[in-house]
């Protein structure tokens, strides 16, 4: 019910009748989320007496409910997790962590029983088509191919293969099956035409494609079953990730509570700068600088396959999961195999993102870095510069994930360059794209992280001639000693 108030709080600006139709959108909001149907759950006659109520009580009548109603707490409590204490908060999320893993487990055990090679599936389709052409000519017994089919299974899997070959047969090619196997059918041809044997054969051959038709049909059902069981798996354990993570954070921040708060050593300066692929009017890379819950900084970009309004929905997909997540303090393995899910799941066949993640741990001058299929990440020390890469796919691709997490302790005016794959692409001189920029970096004199950004976009440009030829995202952080 505090939904319903949430929803009308919002329209009170508009006076008793926004309270009135927020009440009444509320109303209908939970009723289609909570009973799936149109069966309200505060019916329209309630609605009508509360709301004639409210506009017949003057602005000046203050009314306090609980000398009304009392305090009197007249609904179910709820049993919420965070009732009680830490530790039982802590326990009951637990549980229910490893409730949800036993059910992925369960899933993901019966996608396995049910998961057959091509050879099983090849198998399987051939043997059950021909029981179920068996079954559909049944009542043709007095056809004149009837006793052939039953009795000659060479000719039955002669007529599947040619059926996997080209989805279709027609009464010449069922001819030629039938001389291959010794079998002349007579009354076909123009000297010996026989109209009821015409009609026997064209019968058949509507039974033999129709049968094909609904098993082929039914083996990609069964293995998209199989793969949504599998996939339904992958989701709950990623939940049940997630609830445990925040168990742990709970329990983390009550022992931080009493601890006193590690100063930072280190202050971070980040800048961006982009380009949209030529003739495109929307860039699939999208990118993302922010503090994090713990006073960590977080640098990431997420490049969607090609450019467009497609590709940008999936890398918009990752990059908001990661602020969502990483902000609220959970655990960057988990984050990111939730998001691999979520892109595999909602994704067709050929879409995807990348990954490239960068914490900075203002307190120790630490960095992690995180790939998923994303290009490297150089860190520029002076006219020395290091390549951090990773050759792990793309969000979305694969049902699970490895994550190669990579440390690294930097020292104070060390420069962090990130790019999308549009920057290295944009030489195609080089087989080892990461190259050319790791030489363009040694050789900038400059420190000043903006013009770094931008010389660099610039020169990837002029590797097009003058043309992007994808989108190029660049984001550059230098770490500084606070003094």
């Amino acid at each position: 019910m505090q939904y319903l108030g949430m929803i009308a709080g919002l329209l009170n600006k508009l006076g008793k009748i926004g309270v009135i139709v927020g009440f009444c959108l509320g109303n209908a909001a939970i009723t289609y989320f909570t009973n799936g149907n149109t069966v309200p759950i505060i019916t329209i006659r309630e609605i009508l007496i509360a709301s004639l109520g409210l506009l017949l009580i003057p602005k000046t009548v203050k009314i306090d409910i609980e000398d009304i109603i009392g305090k009197t707490k007249y609904l179910p409590t709820t049993g919420g997790v965070l009732e009680g204490s830490t530790e039982e908060a802590v326990n009951k999320l637990n549980t229910f962590s490893e409730t949800i893993s036993e059910m992925a487990r369960s899933c993901n055990d019966v996608a396995n029983e049910n998961t057959q090679t091509d050879l099983e599936l090849k198998i399987e389709a051939r043997e059950s088509f021909k029981d179920e052409l068996i079954n559909n000519i049944e009542d043709f017994t007095e056809n004149i191919l009837y006793d052939d089919l039953i009795e000659d299974e060479n000719i039955l899997d002669d007529i599947y293969e040619l059926l996997e070959e080209k989805e279709d047969i027609n009464k010449e090619e069922l001819f030629e099956i039938f001389q291959k196997n010794n079998n002349y059918i007579i009354g076909v041809d123009e000297e010996n035409k026989n109209e009821q044997v015409e009609e026997d054969v064209k019968n058949i051959v509507k039974a033999v494609n129709q049968t094909y038709r609904i098993n082929k049909l039914n083996i990609v059902w069964k293995q998209k079953e199989a793969a949504h069981k599998k996939m339904l798996a992958n989701q709950l354990g990623g939940v049940s990730k997630v609830i445990s993570s925040i168990a742990d954070n709970i329990e983390e921040t009550t022992e931080k509570t009493i601890k006193t708060e590690e100063k930072p050593q280190y202050k971070v300066e980040i800048v961006s700068t982009v380009a949209t692929k030529n003739k495109s009017e929307i860039s699939g890379d999208t990118f993302i600088h922010t503090k994090l819950h713990d006073g960590k900084f977080m640098m990431a970009i997420s490049d969607g396959m090609g450019s467009g309004k497609n590709a940008k929905k999936s890398s918009s997909t990752v990059i908001k999961m990661l602020e969502r997540l990483l902000t609220t303090g959970f655990d960057k393995d988990v984050s990111i195999g939730l998001i691999n899910s979520a892109v595999n799941l909602n994704s067709t066949e050929d879409t995807y993102a990348t990954i490239d993640l960068s914490v900075i741990d203002v307190n120790n001058g630490e960095i992690e870095f995180i790939k998923n299929g994303a290009s490297p990440t150089f860190i520029k020390n002076k006219n020395k510069v290091e390549v951090i890469k990773s050759v792990e796919l793309p969000a979305g691709i694969v049902d699970n994930i490895d994550l190669v997490v990579y440390n690294k302790k930097v020292a104070e005016n060390n420069i962090i360059v990130m790019c999308s794959d549009g920057i290295l692409e944009s030489n195609e001189e080089l087989a080892n794209k990461e190259i050319w920029v790791k030489d363009f970096l040694e050789n900038i004199e400059t420190e000043d992280i903006k013009e770094i950004a931008d010389l660099l976009l610039n020169e990837a440009i002029n590797n097009g001639n003058g043309i992007a030829q994808d989108d190029m995202t660049v984001l550059v952080a230098k770490i500084k000693n606070i003094v």
